[in-house]
């Protein structure tokens, strides 16, 4: 039911008719004309230019304060006033029955806030609007036509990116076979990040061979792709592959950064082990030698791969047709259980060697095989190697 009061005011106004009704789910007021001289905001709009220029106009700031002010406004007028100056204003109507916030309006010529506002006219009412963030939300700014009489419409939080890294890389490797590198950037955020970049140092010791197209290896030794948009939930790519020249942990930390600044940091490595690959000889001296005489043998070790060899060993073998003598060489060989066996080589490094030089008495006739085995900490099998001599 009206109140005579409101209808008082509203008559008085003659910009706008209100009629305030007591249930509290309808709106506070509902206006059905706008446009008046006597209570209209500011002269009619009649090009975007026009709206412009209303908060260009140093006194109508004054008033927009106020109202913004009255109704309690949480933004920075700054941000309003430079979104009026160059945001895009598009036209817009008020459709019959919608629900405003508030309104502006002018009573006695001073700035007032109408609040809670629906608009009942015959029909909807044309407007300009232009959209603008302030204090981390988003705003729409509309003003009618007829009378300038604005509004303010909060529309929600500010959409924000948020960038999240990722790094992956094998594990481990082999030396000098390539290591691939791929790191993934990504936007979990519910706004546009319009400058998503990763860059990438590139440790000691490995060398970029191949990588994403539009990488670009800096003087700062590290590898960098340039901006790109990123929509919500968008993700790019980027990989390098790497040729390492030793042996070694490298720790790959991709960093991405946005228009913002330095973003997150993510980690990753990769274990370049080395190959075993040991080269186990054994030749005779003299072939074929008498009963009676000595026969040398010479024993030979080569750490052909790239991993080190550690508690390198070796266990000689000799026939019943044959005699052990002596031994001498990279280390000691003793008698243990009934074989001579050496001492182990602690560490055998890539491309080092060891040699021995055995000898023994043939004592009879025979096609006599002298056999050596190799053991150390790597292998998973013993090696074994065999030289023939006849004995006659």
């Amino acid at each position: 039911m009206n109140r005579p009061s409101f209808m008082a005011r509203i008559a008085g106004l003659a910009g706008l008719l209100f009629l305030v009704v007591a249930t509290r789910s309808l709106a506070e007021h509902r206006a059905t004309f706008l446009g008046n001289p006597a209570t209209r905001f500011a002269d009619p709009l009649v090009a975007p230019d026009d709206l412009r220029w209303r908060f260009r106009d140093p006194a109508l700031r004054k008033d927009i304060e106020e109202v913004l002010r009255q109704w309690g406004w949480k933004g920075r007028l700054e941000d309003l006033f430079k979104a009026a100056e160059s945001a895009p204003i598009v036209a817009r109507d008020i459709a019959i029955g919608e629900r405003l916030p508030f309104m502006s309006t002018r009573e006695k010529g001073r700035p007032v806030c109408l609040v809670d506002v629906v608009w009942e006219g015959k029909k909807p009412a044309p407007a300009y609007a232009f959209e603008f963030v302030s204090a981390g939300r988003r705003y729409r700014c509309l003003t009618p036509k007829a009378c300038s009489n604005f509004l303010v419409i909060d529309l929600g939080k500010e959409p924000t990116p948020a960038l999240e890294i990722a790094c992956s890389a094998p594990p481990t490797s082999i030396l000098r076979r390539p290591i691939r590198v791929c790191v993934t950037l990504r936007n979990t955020g519910d706004g546009t990040e319009p400058k998503g970049s990763i860059r990438l140092p590139v440790p000691e010791g490995l060398k970029p061979v191949e990588m994403t197209s539009g990488g670009v290896m800096g003087g700062d030794g590290a590898i960098s792709w340039p901006d790109a948009e990123l929509s919500p939930g968008a993700s790019r790519e980027v990989c390098v592959v790497f040729q390492p020249d030793r042996l070694g942990t490298f720790s790959f930390q991709p960093r991405a950064a946005s228009a913002s600044g330095p973003g997150p940091q993510s980690n990753c490595s990769t274990d370049v082990r080395g190959l075993s690959a040991i080269l186990l000889e054994v030749i005779d001296v003299e072939d074929p030698v008498e009963v009676g005489q000595d026969v040398e043998y010479v024993v030979r070790l080569l750490n052909q791969g790239s991993a080190t060899e550690t508690s390198v060993r070796l266990t000689l073998k000799l026939p019943a047709s044959q005699e052990w003598i002596s031994a001498e060489g990279t280390t000691p060989v003793r008698l243990a259980n009934g074989e001579y066996v050496t001492e182990p080589i602690a560490t055998l490094q890539p491309k080092a060697s060891a040699e021995w030089r055995i000898k023994v008495r043939s004592k009879a006739e025979d096609d006599a095989r002298f056999a050596v085995e190799l053991n150390s900490d790597q292998s998973l099998h013993p090696i074994r190697e065999t030289e023939s001599t006849r004995q006659y």
